[in-house]
């Protein structure tokens, strides 16, 4: 995907969130204020119906109508506040009591025969506001008026302010909504271009890596803050990595060119002087050039398997204590022969690890291997186990020619061989097969000078067996 698409994408999705938001919260406060308003005015025209029949009870049940309407009319005042309004009025509309002094417009019809009016604070007798109130400067009521016998009036209603105040506030909800979703919508597009700025960075290298196959471009690292910079730093050290691995298949390449070279043309040269009877070469020499060549090559694809993790199935509980002592006893007498001192040094209790005997026996082996060719006669190896830290460090020491410093890093790769050592046979795989097996085990080497002089080599096993 262009990184232009993927803008695209995230401002759209963007938009579509904070439309989604918006309806969501319209909806969700309509229905709130319709049920709300629906119920609360349903509540009102009840409750003025069971006033109404009240009255009208009263008209019809006592002996002078006039008086008891009057009587509770006035009774109905005393006990109720000001939201309650009636108007009791004479044929001619004079008024007889109430807290109205005339009968008020209809400002709007209502359902159910009641009508929406609006009574200024001066029509109201009694409890009106002093102060006109800058936004209602009137009551709002709901009312309904009966006509009765003998041409009287009777208006009884109430109070709807509440709704108005509802309405208000509603608004305000309203417009704190809008505000808000207006400031998430905006706070989503900061942080999508801030996203997008990181997610750009990462592109580019990237492109920079596949269009010109520079494989040392990075993300820098002045640019990445928060979330972003683990993954910054992950795809700066996958870029590392590829480029080691990279950087390794050359050198690779290299040194099978270099180092195979000669016993590939030295075999020729022999296959050529044989042929025409030139040599005292035997087919048993050129028969054994080319078993050294394959078993470089079988050396090779055992370490590409074992690095691929094909041997993974043959894990099991190991016993380094038993391992080590076989190791001891096989090359004891190899030892002897070159005037070798091996000694080994095992704690009463070794606890296993999970691994593979057979490619940990040939680790040690070349290791061992290793030491008792840069070994001189009359010197010492040592063979040691130690448990520490809940750890266990496997310790090989010689008494040879050692390492130098620049190479310690170095010797763990195929076919590199320290100038010291071009003379001697080898094909500078033991080493990096032993780092294979070491790192199939998830385990740690490392190579230090030994003192007097020498070489000490540490592995380091955490992965111990379960009781």
């Amino acid at each position: 995907m262009q990184l232009g698409a993927l803008i695209s994408n995230v401002r759209n999705l963007a938009i579509l969130y904070t439309g989604v938001l918006i309806i969501a919260v319209c909806v969700v406060g309509s229905f709130l204020y319709i049920s709300y308003q629906g119920n609360t005015y349903t509540e009102t025209q009840a409750a003025l119906k069971a006033d109404i029949h009240g009255f009208i009870d009263v008209y019809h049940f006592s002996e002078n109508p006039e008086a008891a309407l009057r009587k509770a009319v006035e009774q109905r005042l005393k006990s109720r506040d000001i939201s309650s309004f009636y108007l009791l009025s004479d044929k001619n509309g004079n008024r007889i009591t109430g807290n109205l002094h005339t009968v008020p417009s209809v400002t709007e019809n209502q359902d159910g025969d009641f009508n929406l009016y609006e009574i200024p604070y001066s029509e109201v007798i009694g409890n009106a506001p002093e102060q006109t109130d800058a936004f209602f400067p009137h009551y709002d009521v709901i009312a309904k008026t009966l006509t009765l016998g003998d041409g009287m009036s009777l208006l009884v209603g109430r109070d709807v302010d509440a709704f108005q105040t509802l309405n208000m506030a509603i608004m305000g909800v309203a417009w704190i909504a809008t505000a808000l979703v207006c400031l998430m919508a905006l706070i989503g597009f900061l942080m999508g271009a801030m996203i997008l700025k990181r997610m750009r960075l990462i592109h580019q290298t990237a492109d920079t890596v596949i269009k010109t196959g520079k494989l040392s471009a990075r993300i820098p690292a002045e640019h990445t803050t928060g979330d972003f910079k683990p993954l910054a730093n992950t795809f700066n050290n996958m870029l590392e990595r590829i480029e080691d691995l990279v950087a390794g298949i050359r050198q690779v390449s290299d040194n099978i060119a270099h180092d195979l070279r000669t016993p590939l043309t030295r075999l020729s040269h022999h296959i050529e002087a044989l042929k025409k009877g030139e040599s005292d070469v035997s087919i048993d020499d050129i028969a054994d050039e080319a078993n050294r060549i394959i078993a470089t090559f079988n050396a090779l694809l055992r370490i590409a398997n074992i690095e691929h993790g094909k041997r993974r199935s043959a894990f099991g509980n190991v016993d380094l204590k038993a391992l080590l002592n076989d190791l001891y006893e096989y090359y004891t007498l190899l030892a002897q022969k070159k005037n070798i001192t091996l000694n080994i040094a095992l704690p009463m209790v070794l606890p296993p690890i999970v691994g593979d005997k057979d490619l940990l026996f040939q680790a040690f082996s070349n290791m061992t291997e290793n030491a008792m060719k840069f070994t001189p006669k009359d010197g010492q190896i040592t063979i040691q186990a130690l448990n520490k830290d809940e750890k266990i460090h496997i310790v090989l020491t010689d008494t040879g020619s050692g390492i130098p410093d620049e190479d310690k890093t170095q010797v763990f790769r195929r076919f590199y061989r320290v100038e010291d050592s071009r003379h001697t046979p080898g094909n500078g795989l033991g080493l990096a097969l032993v780092k294979a097996v070491i790192d199939l085990h998830k385990a740690q080497i490392s190579l230090e000078d030994h003192t007097p002089s020498g070489l000490s080599v540490t592995v380091v096993f955490s992965n111990i067996a379960n009781p």
